[in-house]
């Protein structure tokens, strides 16, 4: 499409705000297929819409929706990252510009009387300190780690493309079909595959966005540059730093990024910040170090999701020479 970007923005605002004509969503739905990062873009505003209607009260959206279309083109592209104003328009309008994940099915959003295609979605979560395993309806197994979430289309998935929104990591053992490709679809970019097995990594908290592939070849594109691309080959591992647009590529030992498939997570090297995340994963807690220069500790080591927190903490406390102290949901490292 040579439609401008000011055109599309004004048009998102339209659909979510429920003021789009027939012509108008074909014209829409035309951009949103013509490329994955259009995509990643219209889901991410379409739940972050979701998530701000809570906010308000349906007088007031519908209120003031026609406001909210005209700062759409405004808002959306400077990506408000803060806001001082209470109004419920400004509010709304830095709401739909943060680029978060989306971890809702975009077709709560929709509306029923307009032509976009009615899509059925089907959202499968693996709880905290659990990981949960699945079969797509082409056959490809999917592991889902902890606090992670996949959403896929049930009445269009095994059509032409096959894709699958991640928000969180998941392990993929793609079912073979070269007429048919798969997609991995996260907020900061999409993995591209025919057949083949790898491990992908992009939670909401993060800036990161990391694959790791084991077996076949996968094309990776990111969100902020939908001109660029670039293929793995088994046994490398793609870091994308959405903050720094900086991608680092690295030959690594692929069972330390898959082993929390079988509820165990693998640290070589491993600061004692990079373990602690995964830990307030998997425990659902959240860790405070007492000095922070304790975070630059070095670690090698394996947990198991099966033991508890008093067992990992023992270790880390053994392991690092530390104490710990536990109140509510919260834990403070320090040193001896």
């Amino acid at each position: 499409m040579t439609d401008s970007i000011n055109d599309i923005e004004i048009l998102i605002g339209k659909s979510i705000t429920k003021n789009t004509t027939p012509e108008e969503n074909k014209k829409l739905k035309s951009w949103i297929d013509s490329s994955d990062a259009n995509q990643i873009l219209y889901n991410q505003t379409l739940n972050v819409w979701t998530k701000s209607k809570n906010l308000f009260s349906d007088a007031e959206i519908k209120e003031d929706k026609f406001k909210i279309q005209a700062k759409i083109n405004k808002d959306l592209r400077s990506r408000i990252q803060k806001s001082r104003k209470r109004n419920i328009l400004y509010k709304l309008a830095a709401i739909l510009a943060i680029p978060i994940t989306f971890a809702i099915s975009w077709h709560f959003t929709q509306n029923p009387n307009n032509n976009l295609e009615e899509n059925q979605f089907c959202e499968i979560s693996s709880p905290q300190g659990n990981v949960s395993k699945c079969v797509l309806p082409d056959g490809t197994e999917v592991w889902i780690n902890t606090g992670s979430t996949i959403t896929y289309c049930t009445n269009n998935f095994n059509k032409d493309v096959r894709k699958v929104n991640l928000e969180g990591e998941a392990y993929f053992h793609v079912s073979g079909n070269n007429q048919k490709p798969f997609k991995v679809i996260t907020p900061l970019g999409s993995v591209n595959v025919t057949g083949t097995e790898f491990n992908v990594k992009s939670y909401p908290e993060s800036n990161k966005f990391e694959t790791v592939l084991e077996e076949g070849s996968v094309e990776l594109c990111f969100l902020s540059n939908s001109q660029q691309s670039l293929d793995l080959i088994p046994g490398e591992r793609a870091v994308y730093n959405s903050k720094k647009n900086k991608i680092i590529i690295t030959k690594v030992d692929t069972e330390i990024y898959s082993s929390w498939r079988n509820g165990k997570i693998i640290f070589k090297d491993a600061t004692l910040n990079d373990l602690i995340i995964e830990l307030e994963r998997i425990y659902d807690i959240k860790f405070y170090l007492i000095d922070k220069s304790i975070g630059e500790f070095r670690f090698r080591g394996m947990f198991s999701y099966n033991n508890n927190l008093i067992n990992a903490l023992e270790k880390i406390k053994k392991t690092a020479e530390l104490n710990y102290h536990i109140e509510n949901k919260e834990v403070r490292l320090s040193k001896k």
